[in-house]
């Protein structure tokens, strides 16, 4: 069944330009685009902010993909911390359709965030950064398909990266509790949306932070609205490259300095004095958890060793803590190795 075309015709430098495929081009699939659904009735303001600084490379990809979800309620918010690159060229040439575009030095991500919430004025809010992008019709899904019983609403995210091979990234099993405690979660920040009144309520993003406070963030607000709705759409694409804040900490030869474990112990310290009791004891336990499952996936990831050695080190040391050790996690960790063992050819396959 073809969809109808978005409501507004696209402005003249919209168009591809040349060049081929989203967001270059727009896309006539508008997923999750309901005439029926959208008819006579008011469509939810959404509000999109994108913080910027120096990422000329992508950005005029992230503000089409933006911008040509052709949705009429849109707020779209930049916030360029003071980029010396071609950033300001692209920035004048979609400047008349940027609702706000704030052009002044930051003190990073979340400071520039939080400057463009001091303007939104949006039901529904998610960042987009300047080096990911959304996927065609995300705004109408929201619209069209985020209940009012709901406080959250997630998309699969593609990873995409010149050195990785493509894969998909699910928002699954989201709560406080469980991201606490370090359960089998998923989260994935560019498809995840926000209301904007329950943001608010939450205490929004904390501006002490500027490497996990999307980690601080979902997890205050669920602990306030826990109910999540989960949509099968790939919603997002998160680049992976190398001046990523991901790639930078996370390859750094002493883990200690990984700027993202350093926040994530203060927004623990933090969480553990302000949230209730069973979610404070939820924390205080996923933090045995994490070095385990490291040692876990260290493990796993360990091909010379044999398997029946490693399940039978893995049960000894499980036994040293058993309350945050023995899970399913250790569980199917020992029936992995077994499995390898039972497969003679797996390392071959592996390696």
């Amino acid at each position: 069944m073809s969809l109808p075309p978005p409501l507004h015709p696209l402005p003249a430098i919209l168009k591809s330009g040349g060049q081929s495929k989203w967001p270059w081009a727009a896309s006539e699939d508008w997923a999750g685009f309901d005439n029926a659904n959208t008819k006579g009735r008011e469509l939810p303001k959404v509000t999109v902010i994108t913080p910027s600084y120096n990422q000329g490379e992508y950005l005029e990809q992230t503000i089409r993909s933006i911008l040509l979800q052709g949705y009429p309620n849109l707020e779209y918010i930049v916030v360029d911390g003071g980029s010396n690159d071609e950033s300001n060229t692209i920035l004048d040439r979609y400047a008349p359709w940027i609702n706000h575009l704030i052009r002044e030095p930051d003190n990073g991500q979340s400071d520039a965030i939080c400057k463009g919430l001091k303007l939104a004025t949006g039901d529904i809010f998610n960042w987009i950064n300047s080096d990911d992008t959304l996927q065609p019709g995300v705004l109408w899904e929201l619209a069209n398909h985020f209940h009012s019983t709901s406080d959250l609403y997630t998309f699969p995210v593609s990873v995409q990266g010149d050195d990785i091979e493509t894969y998909l990234m699910r928002n699954q099993n989201l709560s406080a509790r469980s991201i606490l405690r370090d359960d089998r979660y998923s989260f994935s920040q560019p498809g995840v949306w926000f209301r904007m009144k329950e943001l608010k309520e939450c205490g929004g993003i904390d501006l002490s932070l500027n490497y996990g406070f999307d980690w601080d963030l979902i997890i205050r607000y669920l602990a306030k609205f826990p109910r999540v709705q989960y949509s099968t759409t790939t919603g997002a694409m998160f680049r992976i490259h190398d001046q990523s804040k991901t790639v930078v900490e996370n390859t750094k030869a002493d883990a200690e300095a990984n700027r993202f474990k350093q926040e994530t112990d203060r927004i623990r310290d933090k969480l553990e004095t302000q949230l209730a009791r069973p979610l404070a004891n939820a924390s205080r336990l996923g933090r045995r958890r994490v070095p385990w499952h490291q040692t876990l996936i260290a493990t796993l990831d360990d091909l010379n060793q044999s398997p029946t050695r490693a399940s039978l080190q893995i049960l000894q040391e499980a036994w040293r803590d058993p309350a945050a050790r023995f899970s399913r996690r250790t569980v199917g960790s020992i029936a992995r190795l077994m499995s390898r063992y039972v497969r003679p050819g797996f390392r071959n396959r592996t390696q």
